[in-house]
C-alpha cells in the first residue's frame, strides 16, 4: 500500500511540474491587451514631412519650427522621431541629412 501510495505522489508532482512548464503558472492572457484599441495602437503610422537639417539645427529646434498636427508630449514625439529616424539613435544631427519629421499619427482602418 506504501508504494502504491508512494507512486501516486510522484505521478502528480510529475503532472504538475508538467502543466507548469508547458501552460505556466500565470495565464497567458494577462500578458495580452484586452481592449481593441490596445491590439490596434501598434498599427498606427505617423505623418511626417522630410526635412534637411541645416547648421546648427536640433531636434528641439526642428520641433518647434514645425510643431505636430495633434497634441503630442515631448518624448511621444521624440520616440516617433527616432522610430522614423532610427539611424540617429545616439548620432547628432548632420548638416545636409534629410530626415523625416514626425507630425502626428495617421489611424489605418485595419482595426474591428
Amino acid at each position: 500500500m506504501r508504494a502504491f501510495l508512494v507512486t501516486l505522489i510522484i505521478v502528480l508532482v510529475a503532472l504538475v511540474v508538467k502543466i507548469d512548464l508547458t501552460e505556466g503558472t500565470l495565464p497567458l492572457a494577462a500578458f495580452y491587451p484586452k481592449e481593441t484599441e490596445e491590439l490596434c495602437e501598434d498599427l498606427r503610422e505617423p505623418t511626417y514631412i522630410n526635412i534637411q537639417v541645416i547648421q546648427g539645427d536640433t531636434i528641439h529646434s526642428l520641433f518647434a519650427m514645425q510643431p505636430a498636427k495633434v497634441p503630442m508630449t515631448f518624448p511621444e514625439r521624440l520616440q516617433l522621431f527616432y522610430r522614423l529616424n532610427p539611424h540617429l539613435q545616439l548620432q547628432e544631427l548632420v548638416a545636409g541629412e534629410n530626415i523625416k519629421l514626425p507630425l502626428a499619427f495617421e489611424l489605418e482602418n485595419t482595426c474591428k
